[in-house]
């Protein structure tokens, strides 16, 4: 009872400190937390053919859990990524309203104090049930059955915006000051890359921020091509009288991968038609992923050692079955630490710039090193010229392998970060599959390759003259 209290805690926190949504729900009191960085969203370049089509809309509802004073109102804000500096010190938080709202000011539009302002950013919250929000002007502008819709235009580039709920007020003086209310407000909001209800918009780019879109179309066809890999792989063990063990490993690996990636693109799938997914499923989804690179590693190692290659694979290695234990179980910690203590909605995070995915990358480079000296060892132990020529081309080919998540992370720093999560992740699923496609082929019952590895018919076959005997 105690572990399941554990893991539902675990993921409420994940659930509650991940958001990456388009529909975005909550509560927030001003009276205990001045600024509320609500999420992150990437808005794309409108197209300027349709221009009305393809904006950024963020629209929804803002309402008081209890009686509210409509004339003392707090600040909705959506900031660029130009002018979001300011709220990335820890200090800031502790900064006047003026100090904090100083850049906005400049282009904002605010109808009392700022008519002149040319930027679509303010919006004053909550709103009255049934009514607008005050400062929407015209109705028409509204998305249907909504309260408040701000229009984002990216004539240029697409860029990320930062949705922000501040506790400032402007007073009669048209001055920034402190407006602390202390009444709960629920937020019901959508951010998207296109009008609602437009025929113009893509179901594969409408509720995802730019730098997501298209990972629907990613995560289907990884599916497609892992099932047809895991068909194959099917075939080759229904070919085999007896199945080798590394053929076994193989085929739970494949299978990792495919639930792994069913589910993440059951998530994506639900993500574009809801806004949100199923969270669940992403979690899952990840870890079987995680879990199935760990394992792909441990059957290089294996290999590499001369497990089912210089004699049968009946059984692992205990003194590196304990070394690969270690190093996957302090993989996949820093793999949920990344996920929970270290993301950071104002800051760009990844894999490749934070201390837990710099651990995770030291992970891999340590394989990398130990599949080399193991390999290198195997070759030097073989007598068979022949073999030990298969054993270098295995041994380079997937050292290669080892180090790619390195090699991308040093190709991926010199990309924008509104393209660089598409990058990472086409990039890394690419490498994965080829990977494993090769070692398919290698095991295949008739390849040329089968030779070099342990031979199992001459033990069934003394098998069965055992048993007659």
């Amino acid at each position: 009872m105690m572990t399941i209290w554990v893991l539902s805690k675990l993921l409420l926190f994940l659930g509650l400190h991940f958001v990456n949504a388009a529909h975005i729900t909550g509560s927030w009191n001003p009276s205990e937390e001045k600024v509320l960085v609500v999420t992150k969203f990437g808005y794309q370049q409108t197209k300027s053919n349709s221009e009305k089509d393809h904006r950024g809309f963020l629209y929804g509802h803002f309402l008081p859990q209890t009686t509210f004073n409509y004339s003392n109102p707090v600040l909705l804000a959506i900031v660029s990524s130009e002018n979001i500096n300011i709220f990335r010190k820890n200090s800031d938080y502790g900064m006047s309203c003026g100090s904090m709202l100083h850049n906005l000011t400049r282009k904002g539009f605010e109808p009392r104090c700022f008519p002149n302002g040319t930027s679509d950013v303010f919006r004053w919250i909550p709103c009255p049930e049934g009514h607008l929000c005050k400062g929407e002007d015209n109705a028409s502008n509204v998305v249907p059955g909504y309260q408040m819709t701000m229009q984002i235009q990216e004539p240029y580039n697409p860029e990320h915006w930062f949705v922000l709920l501040i506790a400032c007020n402007l007073d009669s003086n048209c001055e920034w000051k402190d407006s602390s209310p202390n009444v709960p407000i629920n937020y019901d909001m959508w951010l998207t890359n296109g009008r609602p209800n437009s025929a113009a918009v893509s179901f594969f780019t409408f509720n995802f921020s730019f730098d997501e879109q298209n990972t629907v179309q990613l995560f289907l066809l990884t599916t497609v091509t892992y099932a047809v890999l895991s068909i194959i792989q099917s075939g080759a063990n229904y070919k085999n009288r007896q199945i080798p063990p590394r053929s076994n490993l193989l085929s739970r690996i494949i299978t990792m991968k495919l639930v792994g990636y069913s589910l993440q693109c059951f998530n994506v799938m639900l993500f574009a038609y809801d806004g949100q997914g199923f969270f669940l499923a992403r979690i899952a989804g990840e870890v079987l992923r995680n879990t199935s690179i760990q394992v792909h590693c441990l059957l290089l190692i294996l290999l590499a050692k001369g497990w089912d290659i210089s004699y049968p694979g009946t059984e692992f290695p205990k003194k590196c079955l304990y070394m690969w234990g270690f190093l996957a179980g302090l993989d996949t910690i820093l793999f949920f630490y990344n996920c929970t203590f270290v993301y950071d909605v104002l800051h760009d995070v990844d894999i490749y710039s934070a201390w837990p995915g710099h651990g995770m990358i030291l992970i891999r480079i340590i394989y990398a090193i130990w599949f080399l000296i193991e390999i290198r060892k195997l070759i030097d132990s073989e007598q068979n010229r022949q073999k030990a020529e298969f054993l270098a081309h295995l041994g380079a080919g997937f050292l290669v392998w080892f180090v790619s998540l390195p090699m991308i992370g040093i190709v991926a720093s010199f990309v924008s970060q509104l393209w660089r999560f598409s990058l990472i992740l086409a990039l890394t699923t690419f490498s994965n599959f080829v990977a494993l496609s090769c070692l398919v082929h290698q095991f295949w019952p008739k390849s040329s390759y089968r030779k070099f590895f342990a031979d199992y018919t001459k033990w069934v076959s003394l098998f069965f003259c055992l048993k007659i005997y």
